[in-house]
């Protein structure tokens, strides 16, 4: 095995109970991104070492954090990143997968049939559209998608009293770190903690920014 398939192995271990059946089913998505890709244009990544790193290991950075939640909307999902690796590795939690590009969604509907997914919903969807859904999540989860004042007017009207908004991203600069802030007081949430991680072997810097909506107060 790999050096980049062994640090997504790392990130499994404690959580997952058949480590070696979610390694298998995540080359099988990498197969299946790269094959489809040379036709549809999915991803500027290119090579299966790449997509463990890139893709499968940055989606899975906050799987620590998210082993016991019921319910996943992910935002902005283009290939099914974070939402399809995370569902492999969670298979009791719903999921639901929505973005703008119908052949990225078309794409994950493949995958939703080829690895048997239960409870996950991909639907083509332009972003400004989900504020008409009233459904309410436990977490919210949005990948390198926008600011995050933006990802909280987005996804905050779908989590939960007490659930989480997740924005997964690479340094956030100050200025968008208190107009998030700014935004998020105005939306009834918080921002609760934000995780420093890198990816390896590359180094690269990622942020998991927790932001938990408040309960609702009953008088």
């Amino acid at each position: 095995m790999d050096i980049c398939k062994n640090h997504v192995r790392e990130l499994l271990e404690g959580i997952v109970s058949q480590p070696d059946k979610v390694i298998a089913e995540c080359d099988i998505f990498i197969h299946e991104l790269l094959k489809w890709n040379a036709r549809v244009n999915l991803t500027s990544i290119v090579t299966p070492t790449e997509c463990w790193e890139k893709h499968i290991q940055d989606s899975l950075l906050p799987l620590p954090y998210l082993q016991h939640e019921t319910s996943l909307l992910d935002i902005g999902s283009g290939a099914g990143l974070p939402s399809i690796p995370l569902k492999l590795c969670l298979p009791e939690m719903v999921i639901t997968s929505v973005d703008k590009v119908r052949k990225k969604i078309n794409f994950q509907n493949h995958c939703k049939r080829l690895l048997k997914l239960k409870n996950f919903n991909a639907t083509t969807v332009r972003l400004e559209h989900i504020l008409c859904s009233e459904k309410k999540y436990a977490v919210v989860t949005a990948r390198a998608l926008a600011s995050l004042e933006e990802l909280i007017k987005l996804g905050s009207p779908h989590v939960e009293a007490g659930g989480v908004l997740l924005a997964m991203k690479s340094k956030v600069g100050d200025e968008e770190m208190e107009r998030g802030q700014i935004a998020a007081e105005g939306a009834a949430m918080e921002f609760e903690r934000i995780i420093e991680c890198r990816l390896q072997p590359s180094g690269a810097e990622r942020q998991l920014i927790f932001i938990r909506k408040k309960e609702t107060v009953k008088l």
